[in-house]
């Protein structure tokens, strides 16, 4: 029997597929100086962007003596939502999601609770100019207030002209407000006037660099026929209506919509110092008309980002959780989730329910896997044929000629060289898929798992008293799990990496040590329970292909199968002649060019 090596193409698959999410994740990663460029310009932009004001004086203070001087706070409750409003600019002073918990590293449960607005990380206001060329800005102002149920009204007087602000707790995590005017012209003859909207995003959750890259301004266009996102801002162009925009963290989310749609909107984000208590800034400005009274309609939602429920909403809310684009998407969203929450309903901890799926995906695959590893064992079997070809046609001038006599070996072998690649590249969907997956479901958000404090941030078995650059301040057992399990598979699997390549081919003992270490760093810093699948995955598949070594696969009878296809006639495919057909061209092209290169040196001699 001869010796087992590794087919190459398959490990050439597996290289160009992690090629592939290293080159993603480099692209979107940018340098503090690209990001100070941005946010320049950024600011450039909303300033030029913004009407002429008149000049002003300092923001007006209307002077009715019925105002209150100081804050009054209402509160509204639900079991989701605890809302608490301030007659100080009618602002929403905070706002807790009363059924989750905020990542805190000094407390003593590492829980604090989890505040969407808190201490003026959140402001909006309506500001327009009155009749004597002053600015109004609406959130200065003390605004008399009152409660009745779960409704709150806060009122504001000058000179017989009244503006009132109208909130209601509607629904599970959402809150009406009405902005109404009356007699409005006694104090402006303004037609429009702007909405500003600033909001700092608090970090709340444990993995902090993944959380920052997944808080976004996201919104919806023309009656909801399109849903995107930005993380350096977004402009509406004249003929483009925003049905809503979101202020989006990576599992809760603050959205405005206003009835109507919001007209003329500009946006801006900015990525604060790494000392700040905020993960991004966010400020949104719009126009709002004034057709003599104002009358505005606004709902914020509260939402924590949870698939099946943002559906419901029938507002394309659900395209705001990450899942991946096109096919990655369409897997996690139809295939995974529903897999995953019917096999959560068993009542099972969510990290055996990672296991589980894990078990059903390789068993789904493991069909993919067999004609994998068979393609491999046919490879290594033709091994000794394709070194005497190696051998025989040396050199980058017999270059075409030896590509043709491996062809020719190919197809009267029965073999083809990309089947052991190309089993790899159909599962790189599913890898992608759930590499979005388990960092943005919140069914795993705060579930402890083994050694693991929450399943969508990292495990940190060990925290290191220095940071490694790229890999971080902390070592991920899970990720370490992955990449011994990795390379007992590679073994196990009959991996020859010492075994001599083909010219021009990347050295595989090079690839066998450079995988682990880029997953090791790739890994240690994501969802734990990315890591935790992918150990299983491996583990799995050890015991697969140990079955099919043993039990599925006989070199003997794969060795006979192969002197049979040699023996049998062979008719090329007309795409089989024309490849011939072209090497040959090439082949021969190459010999002219070399005898002319020949011919001029001789020449040059003389």
């Amino acid at each position: 029997m001869q010796e087992k090596t590794f087919d190459k193409n398959q490990l050439i698959g597996f290289a160009l597929m992690i090629l592939l999410f290293i080159g993603y994740w480099m692209l979107t990663q940018k340098s503090p100086e690209e990001l100070e460029a941005e946010r320049l310009k950024q600011e450039q932009v909303v300033q030029q962007s913004q009407p002429a004001q008149t000049p002003t004086t300092s923001p007006i203070q209307f002077s009715d003596d019925s105002q209150p001087a100081q804050s009054q706070f209402f509160t509204l409750e639900n079991e989701n939502v605890r809302i608490e409003l301030t007659s100080l600019g009618a602002q929403i002073a905070e706002v807790e999601m009363k059924n989750h918990k905020a990542y805190d590293e000094s407390a003593a449960d590492h829980q604090e609770p989890l505040y969407l607005i808190k201490d003026n990380n959140a402001k909006f206001s309506l500001n327009f100019t009155d009749n004597n060329g002053r600015q109004v800005d609406l959130s200065q102002r003390y605004f008399s207030g009152s409660q009745d149920g779960n409704t709150v009204v806060f009122t504001t007087s000058e000179d017989g002209g009244v503006i009132q602000y109208t909130y209601t707790l509607a629904g599970d995590y959402q809150l009406d407000m009405q902005i109404g005017s009356r007699n409005f012209r006694d104090f402006s003859n303004q037609n429009t006037g702007d909405f500003n909207w600033m909001f700092n995003t608090y970090s709340h959750e444990k993995g902090k660099d993944w959380e920052s890259r997944n808080t976004e301004i996201y919104y919806s266009l023309n009656g909801y026929d399109k849903q995107d996102y930005t993380t350096r801002g977004f402009n509406a162009s004249a003929n483009q209506q925003v049905d809503w925009v979101a202020i989006k963290q990576q599992f809760f989310s603050t959205i405005l919509e206003r009835t109507g749609g919001i007209q003329n909107m500009r946006s801006s984000v900015d990525q604060p110092a790494n000392d700040s208590l905020y993960s991004k800034e966010f400020a949104v400005h719009f126009s709002v008309p004034i057709n003599g009274e104002i009358n505005e309609q606004y709902r914020f939602n509260f939402l924590p980002l949870d698939y099946y429920n943002l559906k419901a909403h029938n507002k394309g809310f659900e395209e705001i959780i990450p899942f991946g684009w096109g096919l990655f998407g369409w897997i996690n969203e139809y295939i995974i989730l529903p897999t995953f929450k019917f096999m959560a309903n068993w009542g099972l901890h969510l990290g055996w329910v990672i296991a589980l799926l894990t078990i059903v995906i390789k068993l789904i695959t493991s069909p993919i896997m067999y004609k994998q590893y068979r393609q491999s064992a046919m490879m290594r079997l033709l091994k000794p044929e394709m070194d005497e070809i190696n051998e025989k046609f040396k050199g980058q001038d017999n270059a075409m000629k030896r590509q043709q006599e491996m062809m020719g070996l190919y197809r009267k072998a029965g073999v083809n060289p990309l089947a052991g690649c190309l089993p790899a590249l159909l599962q790189i969907p599913i890898f992608y898929a759930l590499f979005n997956f388990f960092p943005n479901v919140i069914d795993l958000r705060g579930v402890s798992f083994l050694w693991a404090e929450d399943l969508t941030a990292f495990d940190n078995i060990v925290n290191l008293p220095f940071h490694i650059p790229f890999y971080g301040a902390h070592i991920s057992l899970f990720a370490l799990l992955y990449v011994i399990t990795m390379v007992i598979y590679f073994r196990l699997s009959g991996t020859n990496f010492s075994a001599p390549t083909q010219e021009g081919m990347p050295n595989m003992k090079f690839i066998m040590y450079l995988m682990p270490i880029m997953f090791l760093f790739f890994l240690n810093s994501y969802a734990s329970g990315l890591s935790w699948y992918y150990f299983v995955s491996n583990a799995i598949n050890i015991g697969i292909v140990f079955i099919i070594k043993n039990f599925m696969i006989d070199d003997d009878k794969i060795h006979a199968k192969i002197q049979e296809n040699k023996e049998k006639p062979k008719k090329k495919s007309k795409w089989a002649e024309r490849l011939d057909a072209a090497m040959k061209q090439a082949q021969e092209q190459q010999q002219q060019k070399k005898a002319l290169e020949q011919k001029q040196q001789k020449a040059k001699k003389k």
